[in-house]
């Protein structure tokens, strides 16, 4: 396949990137986590219900995360990133830290639009911080514990949760600034994605759109092949089987993701 040349070039990627690298949603095929519904453990409401619950599960997500390495397809935009002439921005649905890690030198640093898991947020003020800990175990036993997600220079940062003595309410940390609840800074069901009007006018003057790794069933990033589609970009999907939106993607490849994002990139140098 031969595309191009483009100057503004936008790539979304989803689950299935990190998934070769070990990343799982915690979900078997009852939409489940330990008898547990989804809604049960990620939406606002179930953080005001049981906040311990919540916390297990984005303990466990740490842990996990922290586990896993970036694949070849990480690798991959990072050396696409670094080519001369044009403009490459990365939006991600996930919340791992995987981009960041295969890019410790911020050549392509990704919009997060669902939020981080290295990162929690004071209830009260809404401040953010830098936060690799995981409260819990993976057996759900409260175990604090550091893990890997923060980088060296997050936590040289004055945001880094840990370096203040924290004070703990149920077993749970309470904010620095507010003595309050803090929670994980993740877009939870029924929360608006972060960063949209940046992604929505990075969409509409995108030269090339290329969506990896994405279901296509979850909104508004479902929504992303059209709106560029429509604004005049080339658009192309990579995934490993065909997505609702098939009517709105001009190239569509399928297979793996460590696989295919490495030859079509490199395909565009």
């Amino acid at each position: 396949m031969k595309l191009g040349p483009f100057k503004k070039i936008v790539i979304l990627t989803g689950a299935g990137i990190s998934a070769e690298s070990g990343i799982n949603t915690f979900r078997d095929s009852n939409g489940l986590w330990e008898q547990h519904r989804m809604e049960d453990v990620a939406t606002p409401e179930a953080f005001k219900r049981d906040p311990q619950l919540v916390w297990r599960f984005y303990s466990m997500r740490r842990i996990q995360a922290a586990q896993a390495h970036p694949n070849r397809a990480h690798e991959a935009l990072v050396k696409f990133a670094k080519t001369p002439g044009q403009e490459i921005h990365l939006i991600t649905q996930n919340v791992d830290d995987l981009h960041h890690r295969a890019d410790p030198t911020d050549h392509l640093p990704p919009l997060c639009m669902h939020g981080s898991l290295n990162q929690s947020r004071c209830m009260n003020c809404g401040t953010i911080y830098f936060d690799d800990h995981a409260y819990f175990d993976l057996k759900g036993d409260y175990a604090p514990q550091g893990t890997i997600l923060c980088s060296s220079s997050q936590k040289a940062s004055v945001d880094y949760l840990h370096h203040y003595k924290l004070d703990y309410r149920d077993f749970l940390p309470l904010s620095p600034c507010c003595k309050a609840a803090i929670r994980p800074h993740i877009v939870w069901f029924g929360e608006i994605p972060f960063h949209m009007t940046k992604i929505n006018n990075l969409l509409t003057d995108a030269d090339l759109f290329v969506s990896i790794g994405t279901s296509g069933q979850v909104y508004p990033a479902a929504g992303f092949l059209q709106i560029a589609k429509m604004s005049g970009a080339t658009t192309v999907c990579i995934n490993k089987e065909e997505i609702p939106q098939s009517q709105w993607i001009d190239h569509f490849i399928q297979g793996h993701a460590s696989v295919e994002v490495p030859k079509f990139f490199e395909s565009l140098t």
